[in-house]
Parts: C-alpha cells; structure tokens; sequence
C-alpha cells in the first residue's frame, strides 16, 4: 500500500533520511551501573518519544544488571535460552499502520554498541496480558550469531502502545541502538515487473523481505554492466512501477534493514516507454550492481550500505565490485510529465533483510489527490460531525476504508460518506481514510485538525440541602444528582472533603465543591452551601473550695454565644433555668448541661477541686548520682504555694526536712502537706551520668620496623571533662609513632568516675625484594636493560621503581641504562625494600669518514666508511650512491650542490651509528659558443652549437635572428651539447643562407639544475 500524509510530510527535497537521535544521556549513565535498571520489566519500560523517525544513537540503551522478567514459556519460540535472558523494556505509541524496529549491538566494522548475539521481540496489549507479535532470533540466515537484527511490523492500531522487549543470547549484557520508523505500508512486493506494487506518491515505506524472483525471472537489461563473466542476474527481487504527474528530480535513499556492515543492495531504474502496463518495454536508465571484491570487505565498505540516486552524482551506472571512485550513489533522474517508470531492488548478499526506502526531489507520482472534508474543525465531547471525502483520481476510485480513532462511535467505516460521528473524549482524534484506486493505488490521507473540545453544557447538576439542626450536631446533608449528556459514560465524583460519592452526610456548616467527570476527559464542579447555627462559645468560671474539706466553693457556667439563644442551665439534673451559677460546693464532679430556644444541648463534667500545692517552677528538686549505678542522688522539695509550714513525704513518713538523699537513678512519689491541710503529689525523676566507656581506635605499624603505630582513645558517657592516663604515662587522648606492644590507658570523668582499656599493635611482616633476572644492554648508551624483581612478605600486590619515584606494577623494570642501581619494591601499604644490582654495556659502536670534500661540479669521488666492529651493513643518503663492496664500506658519489652526505652503520646486534661529509661543489660551468662556422659541406665546422664539459645536462632552447631581428631558427625540443649535428646547418628554408653576421640566443641546462641564457653573434662563413 501506498500513502500520503495530508498533514505532515511536505519536505520531498532531501536526499538522504531524516531521523531524530535522541541522546538519553541520563539513562545511559544509570544503567551502565551493575545495578538493575529501571525498564527491567513490563512495568518500567522506558517510553520512546511520539516521533516518527527514532534512532538511539550508538551505545545509548544497556540491558547490564538486567534479569529475566517472563517465565520461561511465556517468551516467543524463536528466542533462544530464555533461562539466561537479561531483557530490558521499550514501548511506543503507533502513529502509522506499521513500523520498522532495528536493535543493533557489537556489528563487525558497523559496531552500534557492545551487545552480541541480539535477540527482541514486540507485544501488543497490557503488561499482564501480554500478546507477541514477532521476533528476531540470534541467529542469522547462516546460522551464525547475529550482533543486531530488524522487524517490520503491520497492521498496527493508531494509537495504541506496543512494547519492545531485548535481551542477548547466552546471557549476554552489553549496550546497543534501537532504531523504530513508522510509516504507512504498501501492499507485499512482487518479485515480477508484470504484478509490481504501484506507487502513487513519494512517500517512504519500508519492506521487511527480499527473496526469490517470482514466477518469471526477469532480463535486468544490464549488458553494459561489467559482473565476473556475464550480466548480473534477478535475485531477492522487489518491483514498483510509477506514472510522474509533475515533471522534475527525483532522488531516493536505500537503507538496508541488516546491521551487517557488508548488507549490498541494488537496484535499477527502468523507463516503461510504451506505458506503465507494458514491462516489455522497458529502458534501463539507472543501474547501481556496486558491491564488495570478493576476499576484501572491509576495503569495499564505500560500495556497501546506504544506496541510491543522489543530486551530487553524475554517473548513471555503477559496476560489479567496488573499483575507485565507486560510492553506492548514481546520479538523480530527471522525470518527464506522463511517462512510466519502474524500478527493482535486489538484495545481493542474500542475506534476506529488507530496506527503507525515501524518495526525495522535485518530481511527482501520479496518484489519487486526497481531499478529506468535514463539517466542522471543533465540536464538544459527544457533538456529531459529518466527514466525507472528495479525492479524485483519473482512473477512478474503488473504495474508501476509514478508521476515526479509538475514541468515536463508529470508530471504522466504509465509503466516501458522508458519516456522522461522535467523540467521546476531548483532544485531537487522529482520522485516517485509505483510498484504493481502479488500478489498486492506495492513498492514506491522515489528518487531525479536528479539534474535540469540553463544553458547559456537557455536565448537569443538582442537590437537596439539608441543614445543621444544632451547634457541632454535624448532621447536614447534600444530596447530590450529576448529569452528563455523552450517552454511555460513567459519572464520577470528587469533592473538597476527599470523597468520592454522589452525597455528602455528617456535615458541619460550610461551603462544599463537587468535581464531576465522566471518562471522556472532561469535567465540571458545582458548590453547594449547608446553613446551621452558629457553634456555643463558653465561659467558665471556678471558685475553689478551702482544703481539708472546706464546702465553700462555687461554679459559674455562661453561654457567650451561638445556638438560638434563649440559654438554660442545669447542675446534677436540677431542673432548666436562666440561673447559671451553683454555690457550696465541696472538691467534686459537676454535671453541667445548657441549652438554646430550640431544645439543641451541651453537656460538661467540669471537675472542682481544691488548692494542689506546686512546686516553684525553674528549680532544679534533684542532684543526680555521681557515677552511673550511684546510690548518692539527692531530692530537694520547694513548694510555690500554700501557707507555711510544710511537711514532706520521700516514702518514708512525713518529715519537716525538705530534702532527702541515698537515691539511685529512677522515679520516686513525693507528697507535701501545708499548715492548712492542702496537699501536693510530685513524681520526682533522678537521672544519672551515662555509663562511662573508652573506646579505643587504633592503627598498627604500616610497615615493619616502621614505629608509626597510632592509637586514639574516644570516651563517651560520664560527665566530661576527661583526663588520660597512659601506661606510657602520656595524658593526650592519642598515642603516636608506636611500635608494637600493648598499651593500657585510663579515663576519668569530670565526677571522678573511672574506666580503664587496653589495646596491643602487632608489625606487619618484612617486606623483602630480590632480583630474578638482569638484561644488560645491547647498545652502548641506549636505554634497553631490564631487571626483573620479586618480592615476598608485606601485604599484595607489589609495585616497581627503579628510582623510588614512579612505580609500576609490572615487576620488569625496562628502558635502563648501564650503571649500579639501587631498585625498589613497595607493598601496598607503602612498605618498601631495596636492592642493589648493575647493567652493563658494550663497548662503543663508532662509524668513521671523511669529514670534508671539496670537488668540481660533474666530478665524482669514492667514500669509505670504517668501524670498530665487524661485520657491518653501511646505508648512505641523502642521495643515491653507487655501492662499490657488498656490505656498501665504499660507495661513488657525484654530489650536484654542496651538501652533507651521511653513511649510517648497523651491526649484528642491531646498533647504530652514524657519520657525515660535508661536500663542497664548486659550481664551474665551462661552456664553448662557437662565433663562426662554414656549413660548405666539407665535413668541417659545419654545424652552430654549444660545446662544454659533463656538466651540461642539455641545450634547452636555441634561436638564430638576422640582424633586422627576424627569426631564422629555433631547434624543436632539447637537444645534447657537443653533438654539432644535432645544432643549426645554417639554412633556412632548405638553402643556405648568406654569409654574414647573425644573432643567436640559446640557454644551457646544467647536471646541477641551473639554466644559464647566452647571447651573442655567430658568422657564417660559406
């Protein structure tokens, strides 16, 4: 099936896929941890962005930590070793009716992450009734482990949430990219031209498949196409044909759905120039057959891949294998106005996977043109709107399939409409039409500029309000009935209060507020107010009675306010009357009960009693003992009221002395009495000093023999301030710089409580370093000597130093020189040994020459080199020499310029040493111009040219001019020096010219680059 989007894909100017990589840099950094990650299961799984082109990005999703969270027959059949499975959750929000899910890991030469053997799957439904739709094994058509995989899913429901589970197979764990592109797909390929799938627009679609060629094998045109020993053949075919509407580019991009590296797609494309029906006629435009060198896949990655039509090319075709210049990509195809064209996309390697494919440039396909209608682009929730389609097409329409979204009644239906429909909750509905053509070409028009909207008429309410009958009585009602008129929905119900019920009972006065909803998203709230009297507000008023039994107190209890007035009182069950105040009374319980005009009550107990005797607020009564477990805490009574004199309780009888001690910690009932009679009980509490303790921290010797030992003491309880007293006679809180023995220490408390502890540090064992083996050097003064180390006692691992200041955990000390060294071995608490060894070197190997050379240009010399050692391979440079002894001791140099030459020397150890010459070339050019000659023919003096030494490498130019200045010769090309036949035979014209005097120019290349103008005049002398 073919497709527009009416509303969102109107780019068509690209040449390669858009896609949206989000860097989930958060995520990533959570979930590398060990630790378990968030989308371990179902529940938790990580929602992907609502877009419809979405790629991770590189290593940015890690299954690391994650466990198995299905049982082991409730994955699909394909995955393999579920019981070892570590799977992380993904989910999406359909947007299209299919989609394309790439998962890729540890890819060779394509690596997206470090996952191998990658297994996932797709359900559909919730995560307790989980249904799978597919999955991708860890295998690939080979039977080898896959490191990435893809699906392309169909028929999935706008709208509705899907759920990706990977894993890796054998347990594996690792990071990786999950790649998901939505789009609306095309009916299944064809293998055959004849059948192709016909596209009607541009839009991109991807195919999950390639296999096979269909019932025909089809001729793919391509006899210019260089492939091994013929023309490439149809295999793993899909074919699509087109009619252009509007003239212009068109480009495309091939995606292999594969996350091998070495995936080969390719295609061609055809002009059907006697119509679209007629595959018969069919030219070969584009043909793109680049791919891999057998034996070298990695060198051929510029023709793997990516592949298609692009604006920068400029080639039609490209060959089998990869030569250079190749880059998978040909050039963009100009399409005309009414003519048909086809093309086929064929998997070379055979590995099965599909592709994305997306169109791009300023062409058109002929196709239906969409023109959804509707009556309106805003109604309320259950408001109906009327849809119809008006596309038109010139080879007709067959039928119209539409799909309203989840939310409308009816939510599918069939024909151009019109069709009323009704939305049942508030947003945008996502509506969906496909048009199927005469000639099977289908359109998906998508649109959701509808808007669904909350109206005020939606919701209905009323109430029956019942009042409060008496203050704090809480017993008013709102009786509640909501109404919605979207038919088939549910009320529900919050109010101000928390509940959740149509009605409210048990109120107290106020205002209270319902909230209405009714599942479609939408919502209403009414306020209803519940009227009451206003709450009683009391004043009480007690006169006490005199101790001992004194009947001289009195209560006044008054109504300030609330209720309806009209206030009563009755004391004990006396009859109601206005009097309020009760006299006589003796310590005791009154009952105490008023009420209003309208019968509401309130009844007290109010308790009369007579003077209790307190104590003075702020004064310390106790004195704690001296030592936890003491029995010397004291109590002291101060009494704040009363008359004089007291008399006082510990537990023992009455005694005038306030004060009492021999108390341990705990609680005590203390009584007093005063000279009238009235009382006091107290419950004293005595605290006492936590109990004292010493704690001791300590740190034996870090090494041995070291005497670093440390040990700090850390008293709690007690009173401080503390004091120290050491059996090393120290009085600090901390000892230092000990050696091992034990140490006793005692802490005293501020009270004089004591506690004594003790502690015994022990040394480490010895560290003890030994040499193992010594390599002394090869060269004299290179730094190539090793010694390896052992080491034993102490506390591994060890570490290395040849100098005691950078240390490495290898035991082999490399890149020594010669010399005594002192070599260090460390423990891991910083425990070091050391001991002594030496490398020696041999003797120096020195290469000799002659220092300095002085010669003409043109002239050569020989040069000998000589060592201390033998044998020896010398090298010169830095130009070539002619080597005069097998082992090039002696050498022929000609040197153009002055220069320094130098011949390095290697001997069988591999040493090396290096002498230089410092060449000074005297640059004298001897050249000989001839100022007459006699071309007569005699065999003497016949010719004009330029004589000289070696050192002329060539007469570059030569010119003869009369003496008005015109020009009788010039010599063809170069020409070599002293050769007087190849110079000028004084003729012009093929005769000789007459004597005379003439001018000549010429200019001389020399061995050392130099080019040299002469000028002068020549007679010819016949």
């Amino acid at each position: 099936m073919v497709y527009v989007l009416q509303e969102v894909i109107t780019d068509t100017t690209f040449d390669t896929m858009p896609r949206s990589y989000f860097l989930l840099t958060g995520l990533l950094l959570a979930t590398l941890a060990r630790a378990q990650p968030m989308n371990d299961d179902c529940s938790g799984a990580t929602e992907l962005p609502m877009v419809l082109e979405f790629c991770s990005g590189a290593q940015a999703f890690t299954n690391v930590g994650a466990t198995a969270s299905l049982e082991r027959n409730g994955y699909p059949i394909c995955l393999d070793e579920t019981d070892q499975i570590g799977d992380v959750w993904y989910s999406f929000v359909a947007q299209r009716n299919s989609a394309s899910i790439v998962v890729a890991g540890d890819e060779a030469n394509n690596s997206r992450g470090s996952l191998t053997a990658i297994q996932f799957a797709v359900y559909e439904g919730e995560c307790d009734t989980l249904n799978d739709l597919g999955c991708r094994q860890p295998l690939n058509s080979n039977g080898l482990p896959a490191d990435g995989g893809s699906l392309v899913m169909g028929d999935l429901q706008r709208g509705q949430r899907y759920y990706i589970l990977v894993g890796g197979r054998n347990g594996n764990q690792g990071t990786f990219e999950l790649c998901v592109n939505q789009f609306d797909a095309p009916p299944d390929p064809s293998s055959d031209c004849e059948t192709a799938v016909l596209l009607c627009d541009t839009t991109s679609f991807s195919v999950d498949y390639l296999s096979g060629r269909g019932n025909v094998q089809d001729d793919l045109l391509s006899e210019n196409v260089e492939c091994g020993s013929g023309s490439p053949p149809e295999n793993n075919s899909s074919w699509y044909k087109w009619t252009c509407d509007q003239a212009g580019t068109l480009t495309f991009d091939i995606n292999p759905l594969g996350t091998a590296f070495n995936e080969d797609i390719d295609f061609v494309v055809y002009e059907l120039t006697n119509g679209i029906d007629d595959c018969g006629s069919r030219v070969p435009l584009r043909q793109m057959f680049s791919g891999e060198n057998n034996g070298d896949p990695t060198g051929s990655i510029p023709c793997l891949g990516e592949t298609g039509l692009g604006n920068v090319d400029t080639e039609t075709f490209e060959n089998c294998g990869c030569t250079p210049g190749d880059n998978n990509f040909i050039a963009a195809l100009d399409m005309e106005a009414g003519k048909s064209y086809a093309l086929v996309v064929l998997n070379f390697t055979g590995s099965g996977d599909g592709f994305t494919i997306d169109f791009g440039g300023t062409g058109t396909f002929l196709g239906p043109r969409p023109n959804l209608t509707y009556s309106s682009t805003e109604a309320c929730v259950g408001e109906t709107i009327t849809f119809q389609d008006q596309s038109t097409s010139v080879d007709g329409i067959e039928s119209w399939e539409w799909d309203f979204g989840e939310t409308a009644t009816p939510r599918y239906a069939s024909g151009a409409g019109p069709h009323d429909v009704t939305f049942n909750e508030a947003g945008a509905p996502n509506v969906t039409l496909a048009i199927t053509s005469t000639r099977n070409c289908i359109e998906y028009i998508s649109s959701s500029e509808v808007e669904v909207v909350c109206c005020a008429d939606q919701f209905g309410g009323s109430a029956n309000i019942t009042p409060v009958s008496c203050p704090a009585a809480a017993d008013g009602r709102i009786d509640f009935v909501g109404t919605s008129n979207v038919a088939g929905t549910v009320l529900a119900y919050a109010w101000s209060t928390g509940a959740t019920t149509a009605s409210l009972d048990n109120l107290d006065p106020g205002t209270y507020t319902v909230t209405v909803t009714d599942g479609t998203g939408c919502e209403r709230s009414f306020s209803y107010t519940v009227d009451g009297p206003m709450a009683y507000v009391l004043d009480t008023l007690i006169t006490r009675p005199t101790c001992a039994g004194g009947m001289d107190g009195a209560l006044e209890f008054t109504i300030l306010s609330g209720g309806a007035g009209g206030y009563e009182y009755s004391f004990n069950g006396s009859p109601f009357s206005s009097d309020n105040r009760i006299e006589n009374l003796t310590v005791s319980t009154i009952n105490v009960v008023a009420r209003d005009a309208n019968g509401c009550t309130i009844e007290q107990d109010i308790e009369v009693d007579e003077l209790q005797l307190a104590l003075v607020s702020g004064v310390a009564n106790v004195q704690e003992p001296t030592c936890n477990g003491d029995s010397d805490g004291r109590i002291l009574i101060e009494i704040a009221n009363g008359t004089p004199t007291y008399r006082y309780d510990f537990g023992a009888g009455y005694q005038s002395e306030a004060e009492m001690g021999g108390f341990t910690a705990g609680t005590y009932a203390v009584s007093a009495i005063d000279a009238e009679g009235c009382t006091g009980e107290y419950e004293i509490t005595i605290t006492e000093p936590p109990a004292l303790a010493a704690a001791l921290q300590s740190d034996s010797s870090s090494c041995f023999g070291a005497a670093d030992g440390r040990i700090a003491v850390r008293p709690t309880g007690g009173r401080p301030d503390y004091t120290f007293a050491w059996s090393t006679g120290s009085t600090s809180d901390s000892l230092e710089n000990l050696g091992p023995g034990t140490f006793t220490v005692t802490v005293t408390d501020e009270n004089g409580c004591e506690i004594t502890n003790s502690v015994t540090l022990n040394d480490p064992d010895e560290v003890v370093a030994a040499v193992d083996t010594v390599e002394n050097l090869i060269c004299f003064g290179q730094a190539t000597g090793a010694v390896r180390l052992s080491a034993t006692g102490g506390s591994p691992a060890y570490s290395y130093s040849s100098d005691g200041v950078g240390y490495q955990p290898e035991p082999r000390l490399d890149s020594l020189l010669a010399g005594d060294y002192a070599l260090y071995v460390r423990d891991q608490n910083g425990c070091q040994d050391t001991v002594t060894t030496s490398l020696t070197e041999p003797a120096e190997f020195v290469i000799t020459a002659e220092e300095a050379i002085q010669l003409y240009l043109g002239d050569d010399t020989t040069l000998l080199a000589r060592s201390n050692y033998f044998p020896v391979d010398f090298s010169w440079g830095p130009d070539s020499v002619t080597c005069l002894t097998p082992d090039c001791a002696r050498a022929r140099i000609m040197p153009l310029q002055s220069i320094d030459y130098f011949v390095s020397g290697t001997n069988e150890a591999g040493c090396v040493d290096t002498a230089f010459v410092a060449f000074s070339v005297i640059q004298d050019l001897p050249t000989y111009i001839p100022n007459v000659f006699t071309p007569n023919g005699d065999g003497n003096n016949d010719f004009f040219t330029v004589f000289g030494g070696n050192v002329i490498a060539r007469i570059e130019t030569m010119r003869i001019y009369d003496r008005w200045g015109s020009l009788l010769y010039e010599a063809a090309e170069p020409f070599p020096a002293n050769e007087p036949s190849l110079g000028w035979n004084g003729m012009l014209d093929g005769k000789q010219v007459n004597n005379g005097v003439y001018v000549y120019y010429v200019e001389v290349r020399y061995i050392n680059g130099a080019l040299e103008g002469y000028r002068g005049d020549v007679t010819v002398l016949n």
